[in-house]
């Protein structure tokens, strides 16, 4: 009898994260499991998600180690401790955080201990708070170890109710798959970060792989059209946008249909996108217009355990946001009595109540609409720009997509460009929905047959120097040969927007020279390097180029006799040169390295990053 087997899809979101599940392999998308049995999920939100957040309470009295609460077991007017949240923008922190997501980090009272002063300088909401009353910094760990504790947290949940289900001795004998989701836009460091938290929190699954947001999401989607009448507006040829708007992040990228039958399968069709505008984003625009609407006195004087993401005034407001479609109705929120304002009609407050108008309101979204629109009038134009035919229809998934008013702006903009617009049901669970479609797959198609490079990638090589060329700052003078050299000088690999088909995975290999004076130093190392610009430079160290990792060959145990003995007659100094090459194989968004003498695999590869 064959082993049951259980795909498990794991969406670790910047504001909120799900769970789905399933063991059968045929069954339709809308009877695929989600948990929803969070502790503490309350009436205002979906129970499709759990709070990506985490706080640690000191021990009891008499007691030692801490105790963890998590999702929406905080409750900020009880624990009066920092709240880690955000913590999934911090994986990938290649760029420089915005004074906006430092202020949104605040609210959300993540770990911005090296950069509140910059908080409290720049953004007056903050500045009152003074800097002794900034977060602290994780208590002892890092925050890859903060997410590790999350994600644990998530995992004994999920388990406690899968064992529910299947029983315990079921659930112990089934084969189990993890599908982990990650933006598509992700560097390596970044995926290799999440997938060490998940391993160190314990899911002991027997294959964990990982799957992009936006393919989980379109296979999810597509696969919903596919199983009903929907199916009928989708032909091959057509394109499509696929928007998924977050908590945090609202991430775009463009499809193109090549086949339906029997198997469906796109390709993308351009370099997907996306910004930092999601619907948290809106939290942080609603104390801005709260303060100017009371006036900074009185804001200043509500504490700031009062005004952050979890506390009363906030929870009322997320309330509103959520089921905002555009209209005046229903949006009171209690604001805290330090405000002073018990009874005001000028400024709507009634028994300490602000009563919001629906225009009011817009203005508060309007800024991260504004953004989402300008993201899909990009991603449209980059279509085609890349020569294809008009995107058909705009997907909208996430959880920010579930708010009626954004799908009524998303709406009316695709109307005025003939373009239609669809969400499917579920939208917030989408993702991990799609994680689950596709690990249930048995064969190791993915829907996604061509994907596209999001930038270029390269690594920075060492070459004779030329005056005319190269700077001063790149010389440097060669231990072996005494040549002057130029370090950091380019070599791109792989170009933006370059096609890479899963079927057929682009292989490069790089040329690579290594110098050593004896056996034991027959070691060498590549930085591959990326670059997201439109144009790449020439040099390693430009300021848009960003490392992806580093790829080290150990030759130690390859003959000495094997390699060329050359002499550097100036020094009189014998030293051995080992002419090889670094293979990368792109496939699937992953990348797999070998090293090659001779045109044969030798010695090892090992890839690290810098953690």
């Amino acid at each position: 009898m064959a082993q049951a087997r259980i795909v498990i899809g794991l969406d670790f979101g910047t504001t909120f994260s799900g769970v789905a599940y399933s063991d059968k392999p045929d069954a339709p998308v809308e009877q695929i499991n989600v948990v929803q049995t969070w502790k503490g999920a309350g009436s205002i939100t979906s129970k499709e998600k759990v709070p990506s957040r985490i706080a640690y309470l000191p021990p009891p009295p008499g007691q030692s180690g801490v105790r963890v609460v998590w999702g929406d077991e905080i409750k900020p007017h009880q624990h009066k401790v920092p709240i880690h949240a955000c913590m999934k923008l911090r994986l990938d922190d290649k760029h420089k955080l915005s004074p906006e997501l430092k202020e949104l980090m605040t609210l959300l009272s993540a770990d911005v201990s090296e950069i509140d002063k910059d908080i409290n300088q720049t953004h007056p909401h903050w500045r009152h708070r003074g800097r002794q009353q900034a977060p602290p910094a994780y208590p002892g760990k890092n925050v890859v170890e903060i997410i590790t504790d999350l994600l644990s947290e998530i995992r004994v949940k999920t388990y406690d109710e899968l064992k529910e289900r299947y029983g315990d001795a079921v659930f112990a004998s089934m084969r189990k798959e993890l599908m982990v989701t990650v933006p598509a836009v992700w560097s390596e460091r970044a995926k290799g970060l999440t997938l060490q938290a998940v391993v160190g929190a314990g899911w002991a699954a027997d294959k964990i792989s990982t799957v992009t947001e936006p393919e989980a999401a379109a296979t999810y989607t597509l696969r919903s059209m596919i199983e009903s009448s929907s199916k009928v507006e989708i032909d091959i040829g057509n394109t499509f946008v696929l928007c998924d708007a977050g908590g945090g992040t609202v991430d775009l990228i463009s499809y193109k249909i090549t086949h339906i039958e029997p198997r469906f399968h796109v390709e993308e069709a351009a370099v997907g996108h996306g910004e930092k505008c999601g619907a948290s984003f809106i939290d942080k625009e609603f104390l801005s217009w709260l303060q100017k609407w009371i006036g900074a006195t009185r804001f200043n004087q509500i504490p700031f355990d009062k005004k952050r993401h979890g506390s009363r005034m906030m929870k009322d407001f997320e309330a509103n946001k959520l089921g905002f479609d555009g209209t005046d109705e229903g949006m009171a929120i209690r604001l805290p009595s330090e405000c002073g304002i018990l009874d005001d009609s000028r400024l709507q407050m009634e028994d300490g109540t602000l009563f919001m108008t629906g225009n009011q309101m817009k203005q508060v979204f309007k800024p991260c609409v504004d953004r989402v629109l300008k993201l899909i009038t990009s991603q449209v134009d980059a279509v085609l720009g890349a020569g294809h035919q008009k995107p058909k229809m705009v997907f909208l998934v996430g959880g920010f997509g579930k708010n009626d008013y954004l799908y009524k702006m998303i709406e009316k903009f695709c109307l005025r460009r003939r373009i239609q617009i669809r969400r499917p049901h579920n939208p917030w669970s989408a993702i991990a929905r799609g994680a689950v479609c596709r690990g249930l797959e048995l064969d190791s198609s993915s829907i996604v047959a061509v994907r596209l490079s999001r930038g270029f990638f390269g690594v920075g090589l060492g070459e004779r120097f030329d005056a005319s060329k190269h700077s001063e700052l790149s010389a440097y003078i060669c231990p072996y040969t005494s040549a002057k050299m130029a370090s950091g000088q380019m070599s791109w690999l792989l170009k933006k927007s370059e096609r890479l088909p899963q079927s057929n995975p682009k292989v490069i290999k790089i040329a690579a020279c290594t110098k050593f004076f004896t056996a034991g130093d027959a070691r060498t190392s590549a930085k591959l390097v990326t670059c997201s610009e439109d144009v790449a430079p020439t040099d390693s160290r430009h300021h848009d180029v960003y490392p992806v990792c580093t790829v080290h060959a150990d030759m130690t145990n390859v003959p000495i006799e094997t390699f060329e003995k050359e002499m550097n007659f100036l020094t009189g100094v014998s030293y051995y040169e080992a002419t090889f090459e670094l293979e990368a194989q792109f496939q699937g968004g992953n990348i797999t390295w070998r090293c090659l003498y001779q045109g044969q695999e030798v010695g090892s590869t090992t890839v690290t990053y810098d953690f």
